[in-house]
């Protein structure tokens, strides 16, 4: 290996090849000694093994130390070498400087032989274990392509480059037709307005829609969904109805009061007797403040229970989807809508198929022939053959050579004239279609709604309690306040009661005692009035000292 480095940087050091190479010619020479120091060190390193292995102890540290010198050589010249390199220079250095230090301390300290100088030893001599193989300058794998390939003359040029636009005209002419064949064809797709993938969308209604399978699953986990939905419904109601029975109590005693009051100020004469609607009398303040504050829960009562109605009806819409959407997925899939088609239908929808697909594999062929044209066109170069042939024979090659583009045209032209009548088979086909397409829009319409309620119902679950428990708060609260308005409106009408029973006494008293008179009957039915007072006939003045309080004393006691 060594020689052979040795004959190359001869060849590099060579006047001709420094001036070939240019400044290269250096890097490649620092290199090539760089690599016969390195594996003469090497060459050194197994010949004081063998020394080692005659035990010539002597010669053995000569030959690693020589080595050593060499390899220190190399790595001065590995300057700026790739790190690959400096990190076999230093393995190397440690074996080789590990192989010297041991045989010199064993010379010194055991063997004590003398080490002789190098140029006394016999010189190493390599041995050729391959053959050389001569190169050849004109050998592409040696010398790489062509560098002058394209230098053509001019006239080769401009042949060229009318060949190159008679190979244009062609691609003109075909793509034009392929154009108008293709704008014909997205027109009469978009009439129809008929996609392959949804034509026959029949697999969509064998399985539950995946954001559907995804709601049900949610409340597999949650079972009690629907159970808290009622609870809360009924709990709502409940607070409801005490609320409602509460006011309805307290309008029910103010109206009690007015009614007593009323008969009392008729029956002592302080105003006329009913004639139509007479004006109510004015209640005692307590009464007033709990007339005004039933009034005002009243008004909200009625306002809520708005609310509350609209929140109950949202409720037992959605409930039921709720219920559904616990079930089994079977209950689900079986309320979704799917199609009822006959064997005339499905026929109708597998010619239909049919047809698409040989519109689509009729596009698909167009695309390829167009594009195994457009690489043909620009992989044909016959530069190589316009060199070589005569100017006034150019017009024939170019027909020559433009005819094996002929098999391609036909296949478009096959692919262009089968349109027509694909086009009309699919018309027919389409009408045919209609029905069925009708009676499928119609039940794909009535699925996605039926997807969308039972999806809005899961949504709408959280708002529901929500808005469940809002209500609750609300007339929990009201309750509390309608059952204290309800004892203080008991309390008020216990006390206008016994006012009223005060002001009867009063009014008795005033009268004078009764004049004697025939015995009343055993029995004797009390006025009305008297009933409502509480009293008996014999507890009042004669009617007259009621009725007529201002006539003289004569006429009274007529």
């Amino acid at each position: 290996v060594v020689d052979y480095y040795k004959e190359a940087c001869r060849a590099l050091e060579n006047s001709e090849t420094a001036s070939l190479l240019g400044k290269i010619q250096k890097d490649w020479k620092k290199l090539v000694q760089m690599k016969i120091y390195y594996f003469a060190a090497v060459a050194h390193l197994h010949m004081g093994k063998q020394a080692e292995e005659q035990q010539k102890f002597g010669e053995r540290v000569i030959y690693f130390q020589s080595a050593l010198d060499k390899l220190n050589e190399a790595i001065k010249l590995a300057k700026g070498q790739p790190e690959t390199v400096q990190e076999a220079l230093r393995f190397t250095m440690d074996v080789i400087g590990g192989k010297y230090n041991s045989a010199k301390k064993d010379n010194d300290f055991i063997y004590h032989e003398a080490v002789p100088a190098l140029d006394t030893l016999q010189s190493v001599k390599g041995a050729p274990l391959v053959k050389a193989l001569p190169v050849n300058p004109t050998d592409p794998a040696v010398t790489g392509p062509d560098i002058f390939a394209k230098l053509v003359p001019m006239a080769a040029h401009e042949a060229s480059s009318l060949y190159s636009e008679e190979k244009a005209k062609l691609l003109r002419d075909v793509m034009a037709k392929i154009e108008a064949k293709n704008e014909v064809l997205d027109q009469f797709m978009d009439s129809m307005q008929l996609d392959p993938e949804t034509v026959d969308n029949l697999d969509m209604y064998s399985h539950i829609p995946p954001v559907l399978m995804e709601k049900c699953a949610a409340l597999s986990v949650r079972p009690d969904t629907v159970k808290n939905l009622v609870q809360s419904m009924q709990v709502l109601s409940g607070v409801f109805t005490d609320v409602e029975a509460s006011l309805k109590e307290i309008r029910d005693l103010l109206e009690e009061d007015e009614a007593q009051e009323r008969k009392l100020q008729e029956l002592l004469g302080k105003i006329p007797p009913p004639q139509g609607s007479p004006p109510p009398p004015s209640p005692s303040p307590g009464l007033a403040e709990v007339s005004k504050e039933c009034s005002k829960y009243m008004e909200v009562h009625e306002k809520a229970s708005f609310t509350n109605t609209e929140l109950h009806k949202a409720m037992n819409l959605h409930i039921g989807n709720l219920r559904l959407l616990s079930g089994p997925l079977e209950q689900v899939r079986a309320a979704l809508p799917s199609p009822t088609l006959t064997e005339d239908d499905k026929q109708v929808l597998q010619n239909l198929k049919r047809i698409l697909d040989k519109v689509q594999e009729m596009r698909d062929q167009r695309m390829s022939l167009e594009q195994q044209l457009r690489e043909m066109i620009q992989k044909d170069d016959i530069t190589t053959s316009l060199v070589t042939a005569d100017r006034s024979e150019m017009k024939k090659l170019f027909e020559e050579q433009l005819k094996k583009y002929d098999q391609i045209k036909v296949y478009l032209e096959q692919n262009l004239a089968a349109q027509e009548n694909v086009l009309k088979a699919l018309t027919d086909a389409n009408v045919k279609y209609a029905v069925v397409r009708k009676a499928l829009a119609e039940v794909e319409h009535k699925w996605n709604t039926t997807v969308q309620t039972l999806v809005a119902s899961y949504e709408a679950y959280e708002d529901l309690m929500k808005k469940s428990q809002e209500g609750k708060d609300f007339y929990t609260d009201l309750e509390g306040k309608a059952a204290k308005l309800l004892e203080k409106a008991r309390a008020a009408c216990q006390a206008a009661e016994a006012n009223r029973q005060q002001v009867l006494e009063k009014e008795l008293k005033k009268q004078p005692p009764p004049r004697p008179t025939a015995p009343k009957p055993a029995l004797q039915k009390k006025p009305p009035e008297l009933e409502a007072a509480g009293l008996d006939a014999g507890d009042l003045p004669p009617l007259g000292s009621l009725v007529l309080p201002e006539l003289p004393e004569e006429l009274r006691s007529l």
